[in-house]
């Protein structure tokens, strides 16, 4: 069930509307129901007990761990343990399959496995995570375990997080979802505004640039033709702002959501493609994720706090590795781990001599143009990093930037761009909203746009937030023989 879909928008308002008319005491009950209506949905019952029995799993060792201190370590163990092998066994089997089967002909061994085709519960990278960090912290003591598995598997399982995160932790977000809220006029406003400015995000801007992504990626409207210079900077820069707006608006789908019923999620994304730095880019998008990573498994290898730089190295390192295999279990995730890397470590490696360079050259580091310069510097590392992705394979994703640097420039001024499935009058309804998501961004830089809105006269907020709602519904993708791209980060 796409959060794109009438059926999610009436899902939606049934569930909002059981949760206030129930009593307080009771409506953990409406989210609990409703969330296992909707991973069973969106899967199966016999997928949905196996992610019920992942939670009973991580439950009973959290009890456990509670319980008997001096087999704490062993426990802990056990149960990431079996987390991780099942999402691996579910979710990335295919990998390894394939890498022990291509050893086999290499070595000219006997042995061929077969291929699983299992399918995996929904949101099953997700939810993991989220397992994990909930045993880990009780075995770190920061959380008791809770003695009610219901409230654990309501944590786990919260409908609208199922579709692309946040990954949230125990103590952020548990009480909140299981408490009742009252109806809270300014936060149900807050919570539909932010999902309108989610459906314009993935309605009107992603779904243009899919299409953009898709001719220059797959070969042209004939599938024939090989993209060079200018037209694999456009995809590339085309498909980093797809996955943004996509990603970004999906989100504020998600958390415009659960503000409807009175949750506060944690945000997942601060305006990322205004950092300065490779580094910065990670603490400001996906950024539940990348806290993840952070917290249990680099600063548990000692963070930058070690005491030789290359242990430093080694930690993003490994967490790179995790981070792109999380992602999938292809060499194009692998890829875009280890490339991530790679412009991580060489930033830390290299600040003391770009700092010499930049005192030798006199730069006003102050200025708001040398800003400028690092931010879209860091955006184009960003692109080229992820360009990999939406290629058929790593092989076709590096001929691509074979031929990037194709001199072509006058396909900017001949009208060749309108050639790639979007038509002019489309083309000034992409660039017109990628201008406004850019205005919007800044202002976000400043504080929330919607409490800006709200200070001012009612005429004022009326007219913006009917023109948002005029401009999904008149220029949104939707409607009869409307199929939506996937969400990209929606199958994890």
């Amino acid at each position: 069930m796409s959060v794109v879909s009438f059926r999610f928008f009436i899902f939606t308002a049934i569930v909002v509307v059981l949760y206030y008319v129930c009593p307080r005491r009771g409506r953990w009950f409406i989210l609990l129901t409703g969330s296992t209506l909707f991973i069973i949905a969106g899967s199966s019952l016999s997928l949905y007990l196996m992610f019920a029995l992942q939670v009973l799993l991580v439950y009973a060792g959290a009890r456990l761990l509670s319980r008997y201190s001096d087999w704490a370590k062993l426990i802990c163990a056990a149960v990431i343990g079996l987390e991780i092998a099942a999402l691996i066994v579910m979710k990335e089997s295919s990998f390894f399959v394939m890498n022990v089967n291509f050893l086999s002909r290499l070595f000219g061994w006997s042995l061929h496995l077969e291929y699983l085709s299992w399918a995996a519960p929904l949101a099953m990278s997700y939810y993991t995570l989220m397992l994990v960090s909930y045993v880990v912290d009780v075995y770190r003591k920061k959380i008791a375990a809770d003695r009610n598995p219901l409230r654990l598997l309501l944590y786990a399982g919260f409908f609208p997080q199922m579709m692309s995160g946040p990954i949230t932790r125990y103590s952020e977000t548990a009480a909140a979802l299981w408490e009742g809220h009252r109806f809270d006029y300014e936060t149900f406003c807050f919570g539909l505004q932010r999902f309108l400015w989610g459906l314009f995000k993935k309605l009107v801007l992603s779904e243009r640039l899919a299409v953009l992504v898709d001719t220059i990626y797959n070969g042209g409207l004939e599938g024939t033709w090989t993209p060079t210079g200018v037209y694999v900077w456009v995809g590339a820069i085309a498909y980093t702002l797809q996955l943004y707006t996509e990603f970004s608006g999906g989100t504020d789908i998600v958390l415009g959501t659960a503000q409807l019923l009175g949750i506060e999620l944690p945000e997942n994304f601060r305006t990322p493609f205004f950092s300065t730095t490779m580094a910065e880019v990670w603490r400001r998008w996906h950024i539940t994720l990348s806290f993840w990573f952070r917290d249990y498994i680099y600063f548990p290898l000692g963070g930058s706090r070690v005491d030789a730089r290359w242990k430093h190295i080694r930690n993003l390192l490994v967490v790179w590795l995790c981070t792109g295999f999380w992602h999938g279990g292809n060499y194009r995730w692998i890829f875009w781990g280890i490339a991530t890397f790679v412009v991580l470590a060489g930033g830390i490696l290299f600040k003391p001599l770009f700092e010499k360079l930049t005192i030798l050259l006199r730069i006003n580091t102050q200025a708001e143009s040398w800003t400028v310069l690092r931010q879209l510097r860091t955006f184009f590392l960003f692109v080229i990093v992820f360009s990999v992705q939406p290629a058929a394979s790593l092989t076709s994703a590096l001929t691509m930037w074979k031929n990037a640097f194709v001199f072509n420039p006058w396909v900017l001024m001949d009208g060749s761009l309108l050639r790639l499935g979007l038509d002019w009058r489309e083309m000034a309804i992409l660039i017109f909203g990628l201008l406004l998501l850019f205005v919007i961004s800044k202002y976000q830089q400043k504080g929330s746009v919607r409490a800006m809105i709200a200070r001012q006269n009612l005429v004022c907020r009326w007219f913006l937030w009917l023109a948002l709602f005029a401009a999904v519904l008149i220029f949104g993708k939707y409607g009869e023989g409307y199929n939506p791209s996937d969400f990209i980060y929606g199958g994890f």
